[in-house]
Protein backbone atom coordinates (compact mmCIF):
# COMPACT_ATOMS: atom_id res chain seq x y z
CA UNK A 1 0.00 0.00 0.00
CA UNK A 2 1.11 3.62 -0.42
CA UNK A 3 1.52 4.04 3.32
CA UNK A 4 4.24 1.41 3.43
CA UNK A 5 6.26 3.34 0.83
CA UNK A 6 5.93 6.49 2.94
CA UNK A 7 7.00 4.47 5.97
CA UNK A 8 10.13 3.39 4.13
CA UNK A 9 10.83 7.01 3.18
CA UNK A 10 10.71 8.05 6.82
CA UNK A 11 13.24 5.43 7.92
CA UNK A 12 15.41 6.15 4.86
CA UNK A 13 15.47 9.86 5.71
CA UNK A 14 16.42 9.28 9.33
CA UNK A 15 19.94 9.10 10.72
CA UNK A 16 21.52 5.69 11.22
CA UNK A 17 21.04 3.98 14.59
CA UNK A 18 18.28 4.70 17.09
CA UNK A 19 19.70 7.50 19.24
CA UNK A 20 20.30 7.69 22.96
CA UNK A 21 18.92 11.01 24.24
CA UNK A 22 15.35 12.33 24.30
CA UNK A 23 14.71 15.53 22.38
CA UNK A 24 15.11 18.66 24.56
CA UNK A 25 15.99 16.61 27.65
CA UNK A 26 18.81 17.76 29.92
CA UNK A 27 21.29 15.41 28.24
CA UNK A 28 20.11 16.45 24.77
CA UNK A 29 20.55 20.14 25.56
CA UNK A 30 24.02 19.50 26.97
CA UNK A 31 25.12 17.77 23.76
CA UNK A 32 23.39 20.35 21.56
CA UNK A 33 25.19 23.13 23.40
CA UNK A 34 28.59 21.64 22.58
CA UNK A 35 27.65 21.22 18.90
CA UNK A 36 26.15 24.68 18.52
CA UNK A 37 28.98 26.50 20.29
CA UNK A 38 31.53 24.73 18.05
CA UNK A 39 29.52 25.62 14.91
CA UNK A 40 29.31 29.26 16.00
CA UNK A 41 33.07 29.41 16.54
CA UNK A 42 33.65 27.95 13.08
CA UNK A 43 31.34 30.52 11.44
CA UNK A 44 32.20 33.49 13.66
CA UNK A 45 33.01 35.80 10.76
CA UNK A 46 29.83 34.96 8.86
CA UNK A 47 27.65 35.40 11.97
CA UNK A 48 29.08 38.79 12.93
CA UNK A 49 26.19 40.65 11.30
CA UNK A 50 23.35 38.35 12.37
CA UNK A 51 22.42 40.60 15.30
CA UNK A 52 20.26 39.14 18.04
CA UNK A 53 18.11 36.11 17.34
CA UNK A 54 16.36 33.79 19.83
CA UNK A 55 14.94 30.37 18.92
CA UNK A 56 12.78 28.20 21.19
CA UNK A 57 11.34 24.73 20.49
CA UNK A 58 8.71 23.10 22.71
CA UNK A 59 7.71 19.44 22.63
CA UNK A 60 4.35 18.76 24.29
CA UNK A 61 3.48 15.31 25.72
CA UNK A 62 6.99 14.46 26.86
CA UNK A 63 7.68 10.81 27.83
CA UNK A 64 6.47 9.85 31.31
CA UNK A 65 9.68 8.00 32.16
CA UNK A 66 11.62 11.27 32.22
CA UNK A 67 9.42 12.63 35.04
CA UNK A 68 9.78 16.10 33.55
CA UNK A 69 6.12 17.07 33.33
CA UNK A 70 4.00 17.38 30.19
CA UNK A 71 6.55 19.13 27.98
CA UNK A 72 10.23 19.63 27.20
CA UNK A 73 11.76 22.71 25.65
CA UNK A 74 15.10 24.23 24.74
CA UNK A 75 16.26 27.60 23.45
CA UNK A 76 19.24 29.29 21.85
CA UNK A 77 20.04 33.01 22.02
CA UNK A 78 22.35 34.28 19.29
CA UNK A 79 24.11 37.61 19.55
CA UNK A 80 26.38 38.03 16.57
CA UNK A 81 29.13 35.41 16.80
CA UNK A 82 28.09 34.17 20.25
CA UNK A 83 25.32 31.87 21.45
CA UNK A 84 23.75 30.90 24.77
CA UNK A 85 21.87 27.60 24.91
CA UNK A 86 19.54 26.51 27.69
CA UNK A 87 16.71 24.21 28.78
CA UNK A 88 13.17 25.40 29.24
CA UNK A 89 10.48 27.34 27.44
CA UNK A 90 10.67 31.04 26.73
CA UNK A 91 7.68 33.32 26.32
CA UNK A 92 6.67 34.43 22.84
CA UNK A 93 7.77 37.98 23.65
CA UNK A 94 11.28 36.65 24.34
CA UNK A 95 11.61 34.76 21.03
CA UNK A 96 12.14 35.69 17.42
CA UNK A 97 10.97 32.19 16.46
CA UNK A 98 9.08 29.78 18.70
CA UNK A 99 7.92 26.38 17.44
CA UNK A 100 5.57 24.07 19.38
CA UNK A 101 4.30 20.58 18.55
CA UNK A 102 3.89 17.05 19.89
CA UNK A 103 7.11 15.71 21.40
CA UNK A 104 6.99 12.37 19.56
CA UNK A 105 6.54 14.07 16.17
CA UNK A 106 9.24 16.67 16.85
CA UNK A 107 11.55 13.84 17.96
CA UNK A 108 11.08 12.03 14.67
CA UNK A 109 11.54 15.23 12.68
CA UNK A 110 14.73 15.84 14.64
CA UNK A 111 16.06 12.47 13.46
CA UNK A 112 15.67 13.29 9.77
CA UNK A 113 19.11 14.00 8.33
CA UNK A 114 19.95 16.29 5.42
CA UNK A 115 23.55 15.20 4.84
CA UNK A 116 23.87 12.22 2.49
CA UNK A 117 20.11 11.84 2.12
CA UNK A 118 17.99 12.11 -1.04
CA UNK A 119 16.24 15.53 -0.82
CA UNK A 120 13.03 14.04 -2.25
CA UNK A 121 12.99 11.35 0.45
CA UNK A 122 13.67 13.97 3.13
CA UNK A 123 10.83 16.17 1.83
CA UNK A 124 8.44 13.20 1.75
CA UNK A 125 9.30 12.22 5.33
CA UNK A 126 8.96 15.77 6.59
CA UNK A 127 5.62 16.28 4.84
CA UNK A 128 4.24 13.13 6.41
CA UNK A 129 5.29 14.06 9.94
CA UNK A 130 4.17 17.67 9.64
CA UNK A 131 0.60 16.46 9.09
CA UNK A 132 0.58 14.45 12.31
CA UNK A 133 0.92 17.22 14.87
CA UNK A 134 -0.79 20.49 15.60
CA UNK A 135 1.83 23.22 15.30
CA UNK A 136 2.10 26.69 16.78
CA UNK A 137 4.58 29.09 15.21
CA UNK A 138 5.41 32.51 16.58
CA UNK A 139 7.80 34.77 14.69
CA UNK A 140 10.02 33.76 11.79
CA UNK A 141 13.52 32.76 10.81
CA UNK A 142 15.73 35.58 9.51
CA UNK A 143 17.01 35.25 5.96
CA UNK A 144 20.61 34.80 7.01
CA UNK A 145 22.38 32.01 5.14
CA UNK A 146 25.18 31.47 7.64
CA UNK A 147 22.76 31.24 10.57
CA UNK A 148 20.65 28.72 8.66
CA UNK A 149 23.78 26.69 7.90
CA UNK A 150 24.74 26.68 11.59
CA UNK A 151 21.29 25.48 12.61
CA UNK A 152 21.36 22.77 9.95
CA UNK A 153 24.75 21.67 11.29
CA UNK A 154 23.15 21.37 14.74
CA UNK A 155 20.21 19.44 13.32
CA UNK A 156 22.37 16.91 11.46
CA UNK A 157 24.72 16.45 14.41
CA UNK A 158 21.84 15.78 16.83
CA UNK A 159 19.84 13.57 14.44
CA UNK A 160 21.75 10.32 15.20
CA UNK A 161 21.75 11.12 18.94
CA UNK A 162 18.00 11.76 19.28
CA UNK A 163 15.59 9.00 20.31
CA UNK A 164 12.80 8.30 17.80
CA UNK A 165 9.29 7.90 19.24
CA UNK A 166 7.19 5.56 17.10
CA UNK A 167 3.66 4.29 17.68
CA UNK A 168 3.69 1.04 19.66
CA UNK A 169 4.22 -2.19 17.68
CA UNK A 170 4.14 -0.59 14.21
CA UNK A 171 6.72 -1.63 11.60
CA UNK A 172 8.70 1.54 12.28
CA UNK A 173 8.69 0.78 15.99
CA UNK A 174 9.97 -2.70 15.13
CA UNK A 175 12.89 -1.11 13.28
CA UNK A 176 14.21 -0.04 16.69
CA UNK A 177 13.78 -3.58 18.00
CA UNK A 178 15.67 -4.90 14.98
CA UNK A 179 18.57 -2.56 15.63
CA UNK A 180 18.81 -3.45 19.33
CA UNK A 181 18.52 -7.23 18.86
CA UNK A 182 20.84 -7.35 15.86
CA UNK A 183 23.50 -5.25 17.58
CA UNK A 184 23.41 -7.31 20.77
CA UNK A 185 23.31 -10.60 18.85
CA UNK A 186 26.51 -9.62 17.11
CA UNK A 187 28.07 -8.86 20.48
CA UNK A 188 27.10 -12.31 21.84
CA UNK A 189 27.39 -14.23 18.57
CA UNK A 190 29.77 -16.88 19.99
CA UNK A 191 27.23 -17.74 22.71
CA UNK A 192 24.40 -18.14 20.18
CA UNK A 193 26.12 -20.70 17.93
CA UNK A 194 23.88 -23.58 19.02
CA UNK A 195 20.71 -21.60 19.75
CA UNK A 196 17.60 -22.17 17.64
CA UNK A 197 14.58 -20.28 19.00
CA UNK A 198 11.54 -18.34 17.76
CA UNK A 199 10.02 -15.55 19.85
CA UNK A 200 6.82 -13.77 18.80
CA UNK A 201 4.57 -11.02 20.13
CA UNK A 202 1.33 -10.53 18.20
CA UNK A 203 -1.48 -8.09 18.93
CA UNK A 204 -4.92 -8.17 17.33
CA UNK A 205 -7.74 -5.60 17.10
CA UNK A 206 -5.28 -2.91 16.15
CA UNK A 207 -6.34 0.75 15.89
CA UNK A 208 -6.92 2.12 12.39
CA UNK A 209 -4.69 5.16 12.82
CA UNK A 210 -1.69 2.87 13.40
CA UNK A 211 -2.65 -0.12 11.24
CA UNK A 212 -4.95 1.27 8.51
CA UNK A 213 -5.02 -2.04 6.62
CA UNK A 214 -6.19 -3.94 9.74
CA UNK A 215 -2.99 -5.96 10.05
CA UNK A 216 -1.88 -7.34 13.39
CA UNK A 217 0.82 -5.50 15.30
CA UNK A 218 3.85 -7.06 16.87
CA UNK A 219 7.26 -8.44 16.08
CA UNK A 220 9.18 -11.70 16.01
CA UNK A 221 12.75 -12.83 16.51
CA UNK A 222 14.24 -15.97 14.93
CA UNK A 223 17.63 -17.06 16.20
CA UNK A 224 19.12 -19.79 14.01
CA UNK A 225 22.59 -20.90 15.14
CA UNK A 226 23.72 -17.33 15.78
CA UNK A 227 21.98 -15.78 12.79
CA UNK A 228 19.21 -13.49 14.06
CA UNK A 229 16.25 -12.16 12.04
CA UNK A 230 13.74 -9.63 13.38
CA UNK A 231 10.44 -9.04 11.56
CA UNK A 232 7.31 -6.92 12.00
CA UNK A 233 3.84 -8.38 12.55
CA UNK A 234 2.93 -12.02 13.27
CA UNK A 235 5.46 -14.82 12.95
CA UNK A 236 5.40 -16.03 9.31
CA UNK A 237 3.50 -19.28 8.73
CA UNK A 238 6.62 -21.06 7.50
CA UNK A 239 8.30 -20.41 10.86
CA UNK A 240 5.41 -21.54 13.07
CA UNK A 241 5.05 -22.68 15.76
CA UNK A 242 6.68 -20.08 17.96
CA UNK A 243 8.67 -21.26 20.95
CA UNK A 244 7.39 -18.31 22.99
CA UNK A 245 4.21 -16.51 21.89
CA UNK A 246 2.62 -13.50 23.56
CA UNK A 247 -0.73 -12.81 21.92
CA UNK A 248 -3.66 -10.62 22.76
CA UNK A 249 -5.61 -7.46 22.07
CA UNK A 250 -3.52 -4.40 21.21
CA UNK A 251 -5.13 -1.77 23.41
CA UNK A 252 -4.84 -3.34 26.91
CA UNK A 253 -1.12 -3.98 26.59
CA UNK A 254 -0.01 -0.51 25.43
CA UNK A 255 0.48 1.12 28.89
CA UNK A 256 2.37 -1.88 30.27
CA UNK A 257 4.31 -2.38 27.07
CA UNK A 258 5.97 1.02 27.12
CA UNK A 259 6.97 1.45 30.76
CA UNK A 260 10.66 2.05 31.42
CA UNK A 261 10.95 -0.19 34.46
CA UNK A 262 14.37 1.13 35.48
CA UNK A 263 12.95 4.67 35.75
CA UNK A 264 9.68 3.90 37.57
CA UNK A 265 8.95 5.19 41.06
CA UNK A 266 7.54 2.86 43.72
CA UNK A 267 4.13 4.49 43.27
CA UNK A 268 4.25 3.92 39.52
CA UNK A 269 5.22 0.28 40.04
CA UNK A 270 2.17 -0.21 42.24
CA UNK A 271 -0.07 1.46 39.66
CA UNK A 272 1.38 -0.68 36.90
CA UNK A 273 0.93 -3.87 38.93
CA UNK A 274 -2.73 -3.08 39.53
CA UNK A 275 -3.29 -2.37 35.84
CA UNK A 276 -1.42 -5.50 34.77
CA UNK A 277 -3.64 -7.71 36.91
CA UNK A 278 -6.63 -6.46 34.92
CA UNK A 279 -4.84 -6.76 31.58
CA UNK A 280 -3.88 -10.39 32.21
CA UNK A 281 -7.01 -11.48 34.12
CA UNK A 282 -9.27 -14.09 32.50
CA UNK A 283 -12.23 -12.37 30.84
CA UNK A 284 -15.35 -14.50 31.37
CA UNK A 285 -17.29 -12.62 28.69
CA UNK A 286 -14.59 -13.11 26.08
CA UNK A 287 -13.63 -16.57 27.32
CA UNK A 288 -9.93 -15.72 27.36
CA UNK A 289 -7.37 -13.33 28.77
CA UNK A 290 -6.91 -9.99 26.98
CA UNK A 291 -3.23 -10.94 26.68
CA UNK A 292 -1.67 -14.34 27.21
CA UNK A 293 1.73 -15.98 26.87
CA UNK A 294 2.17 -19.57 25.69
CA UNK A 295 4.87 -21.90 24.37
CA UNK A 296 3.25 -23.47 21.28
CA UNK A 297 6.27 -25.52 20.22
CA UNK A 298 6.66 -27.15 23.61
CA UNK A 299 10.34 -26.36 23.49
CA UNK A 300 10.31 -24.59 26.83
CA UNK A 301 11.48 -21.19 28.04
CA UNK A 302 14.05 -19.09 26.23
CA UNK A 303 17.58 -20.03 27.19
CA UNK A 304 19.99 -17.64 28.93
CA UNK A 305 22.06 -17.09 25.77
CA UNK A 306 19.24 -15.48 23.78
CA UNK A 307 17.78 -14.08 26.98
CA UNK A 308 20.95 -12.04 27.42
CA UNK A 309 20.34 -10.48 24.00
CA UNK A 310 16.67 -9.75 24.72
CA UNK A 311 16.89 -8.60 28.34
CA UNK A 312 17.24 -4.88 27.56
CA UNK A 313 14.55 -4.86 24.88
CA UNK A 314 11.56 -3.81 26.98
CA UNK A 315 13.05 -0.67 28.50
CA UNK A 316 14.95 0.36 25.39
CA UNK A 317 11.86 0.10 23.20
CA UNK A 318 9.71 1.85 25.79
CA UNK A 319 12.06 4.83 25.69
CA UNK A 320 11.40 5.01 21.95
CA UNK A 321 7.60 4.75 22.04
CA UNK A 322 5.06 7.52 21.38
CA UNK A 323 2.53 8.47 24.05
CA UNK A 324 -0.82 7.97 22.29
CA UNK A 325 -3.48 5.42 23.26
CA UNK A 326 -6.33 4.24 20.98
CA UNK A 327 -9.04 5.85 23.14
CA UNK A 328 -7.58 9.25 22.29
CA UNK A 329 -9.18 8.89 18.87
CA UNK A 330 -11.75 6.10 19.21
CA UNK A 331 -14.71 6.43 21.58
CA UNK A 332 -15.63 2.75 21.17
CA UNK A 333 -12.64 1.52 23.19
CA UNK A 334 -13.86 -0.40 26.25
CA UNK A 335 -13.99 1.74 29.41
CA UNK A 336 -11.45 -0.37 31.31
CA UNK A 337 -8.85 0.26 28.59
CA UNK A 338 -9.75 3.86 27.72
CA UNK A 339 -8.53 5.63 30.84
CA UNK A 340 -4.96 7.00 30.61
CA UNK A 341 -2.72 5.58 33.33
CA UNK A 342 -0.62 7.75 35.64
CA UNK A 343 2.42 5.49 35.31
CA UNK A 344 2.17 5.69 31.51
CA UNK A 345 1.54 9.36 30.73
CA UNK A 346 2.41 12.58 32.57
CA UNK A 347 -0.31 14.70 34.11
CA UNK A 348 -1.18 17.42 31.63
CA UNK A 349 -0.85 15.20 28.54
CA UNK A 350 -2.79 16.96 25.77
CA UNK A 351 -3.96 14.67 22.99
CA UNK A 352 -4.93 17.64 20.80
CA UNK A 353 -1.28 18.07 19.84
CA UNK A 354 -1.62 14.87 17.81
CA UNK A 355 -3.84 14.66 14.73
CA UNK A 356 -4.35 10.91 14.40
CA UNK A 357 -8.09 11.60 14.52
CA UNK A 358 -7.63 13.17 11.07
CA UNK A 359 -4.73 11.19 9.61
CA UNK A 360 -3.28 7.72 10.05
CA UNK A 361 0.39 7.46 11.01
CA UNK A 362 1.37 7.49 7.32
CA UNK A 363 -0.21 10.92 6.85
CA UNK A 364 -3.16 9.55 4.86
CA UNK A 365 -6.57 11.14 5.63
CA UNK A 366 -8.79 8.97 7.83
CA UNK A 367 -12.37 8.14 7.04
Amino acid sequence: MAGNNISSDLLAAMADGIGEVAFASEDWVKEATEVLEAAVRTHAVGLADVGQFTLCEVGHNAPAWLHCGPKLAWHAKFDGASVQVGSGELGEDECDLKIQGDHSIISNLARIQYHNRDPKVVASAQARLQKLSRWEFSGKMPEHQVLMSVLRTLHDAMAPRTLPRFVFMTPEWVSSARHIVSTRAEKYRDQLTNVVYKFSEEFTDTPKYAFPDGSHGGFWVHCNHGSVTVGAGPLPKELEPADTLTKGAYTPVVPVGRTVNAAMTDEEKQEQEAYSKAAFRFDKEAGKRPVDQTQPSGKGPMGPELGRVMMVLHDELSRRTAGDIPSDYDDSVKPQWSEPQGFDRPEGYDKTWLKYDQFDIYGNPRG
